[in-house]
This record gives structure tokens, sequence and C-alpha cells, in this order.
């Protein structure tokens, strides 16, 4: 009986994490796990769009000017590394480091989020997971179990996802805010 248990434990164990895995998404040209957007906003000027993702950056970020690494508003392009805080039960779990790439056209820009992986700063941790596509935590599993690297994974997907609406929301919000028109 036990033996059955272990069997199905396993196999549910292994279709959680396909399951999971199927979560991210891929770009097929890195081969790395990103998240990316071509978004449409007629009649906005590069410029303006330009402008908008500047203030997106100064706002989300505690320090815009240490987040941005590369600015060029006549390309209509801000390049920035960025990190989030992952916890665990309530504790400090390290930070996903990531790179933020913004891009304007007229009318439209791209936004891409990639080179993500796990650094053990700030927490108690004993190692670092390191890329988020790795499938077994860079420390090893002795040192951090398969299924907390695959919970701290989670916990940087949905803060990712919630970035990347964050500035689609910011970019397509009007300038007529209450309170703008003074």
């Amino acid at each position: 009986m036990n033996h059955i248990k272990n069997i199905l434990l396993s196999s549910f164990l292994m279709l959680s994490s396909v399951v999971f895995a199927q979560e991210f998404s891929i770009n097929e040209k890195t081969g790395k796990i990103s998240y990316e957007g071509i978004v449409k906003i007629d009649g906005a000027s590069a410029t303006d769009l330009y402008i908008k993702a500047n203030e997106w950056f100064a706002t989300t970020f505690n320090s815009a000017s240490n987040v941005i690494q590369m600015q060029d508003k006549d390309a209509g392009k801000i390049i920035g590394k960025a990190a989030i805080e992952v916890e665990n039960r309530g504790y400090p779990n390290g930070v996903f480091d990531f790179t933020i790439k913004f891009t304007a056209k007229e009318g439209r820009y791209r936004y891409v989020l990639t080179d993500i992986a796990h650094d053990k700063r700030g927490s108690a941790l004993n190692g670092s997971g390191g890329a988020i596509e790795n499938e077994k935590p860079a420390c090893g599993s002795m040192t951090m179990f398969k299924s907390h690297w695959n919970k701290l994974k989670e916990k940087a997907h949905n803060k990712l996802t919630a970035l990347s609406k964050d500035l689609t929301n910011h970019m397509s919000a009007t300038n007529n805010e209450a309170g703008d028109d003074w």
C-alpha cells in the first residue's frame, strides 16, 4: 500500500512540475524565460511613450537612476537592471535580478524582462538558485530543495507578471488624471 502511495505522490509531483513549467514564456531566440509584449497606443508619439516609460521607472523602482543602465531618447530606448525581493513564509529568500528593456516607436512600444536569476542576498539562505530556467537550483538540491526552488520561481513569476501589467497600465493611462489639469 505504501508503494502505491509513493507512486501516486511521485506522479503528482512530476505532473505539478510540468504544469508549473508551462506557466513560463520562453523566448524562441534566446531560449530564456522572459516577459514581453508589443503594445499599440494609437496616436502616441515615440517621444511621449519614452517619457511615460521614464515616469514608470521613476515611480516603480526605489532609485530609477540606479536601475537605468542606458537611455537614448532619440532611439526611444531604455535598458535597466532591477531586482525583486522574494519571501517564503514571511522570511526573505533573496532576490531575482533581471534586465528590463523598453523601446518606443510611433504608436507602439515593446518591453522585455529577461536574464532573470535568483541571488541569496538579503536572506539567510545558504545558496542561490541561479537562472530561473534552471530545473534545479544552481547551489544544488542539498542546499535548496527543488520544491523550495519551484516556490521561489513561482513567486518571481507572479511578481514579474504583475510588474509587466503595471507597466502596460501606466503606459495606457491618459495624462488627464485628476489634478493634472491645472
